[in-house]
């Protein structure tokens, strides 16, 4: 999630819908969330369901576990090292497979890079609108009205 830069931005979540969120979270499951906090599932689903709780329940997922794009940074430099200490210390080795761990570290870069780019062109949006209108003139010189003329005369 981008930071926020208004006030506006900010979106509120009541404790309840919270306490929801962070049940499921828990459990990962509608059932046993709905159990734990005595409630009927479908409450579950339709808090669930919100804009801003999907969002929140994404972005603590995000930031959790391997998922989080610090800790997998992390750790493909600590393989890295480990790659690189190995090869200096058996002074027998390859330099591809090191080669390799770089071209995957550097494409795993590109892609979130590519993927917060998207994001972000996502959010500005330039939405366009598009009026559309239609026109239907009974009467007059025009083919439709002719059109309907004839339609009409070859019913009756």
């Amino acid at each position: 999630m981008l930071p926020i830069s208004s006030p506006v931005q900010a979106i509120t979540i009541s404790p309840e819908s919270l306490e929801i969120a962070n049940t499921y979270l828990t459990y990962q499951s509608i059932d046993k969330t709905a159990m734990e906090l005595c409630i009927t599932p479908d409450q579950v689903s339709e808090v669930l369901g919100r804009r801003e709780i999907r969002s929140y329940i994404d972005n603590i997922f995000l930031d959790s576990g391997f998922n989080n794009r610090f800790k997998m940074r992390n750790i493909m430099d600590a393989i890295i090292s480990k790659k690189l200490q190995e090869l200096d210390e058996a002074e027998v080795g390859s330099s591809k497979d090191i080669a390799d761990l770089l071209a995957l570290s550097h494409k795993m870069t590109m892609e979130q890079l590519d993927r917060q780019i998207q994001l972000e062109k996502i959010q500005q949006g330039n939405v366009k609108t598009q009026v559309n209108m239609q026109v239907n003139e009974y009467g007059g010189d025009t083919k439709y009205s002719s059109l309907i003329t004839k339609l009409l005369g070859a019913n009756t």
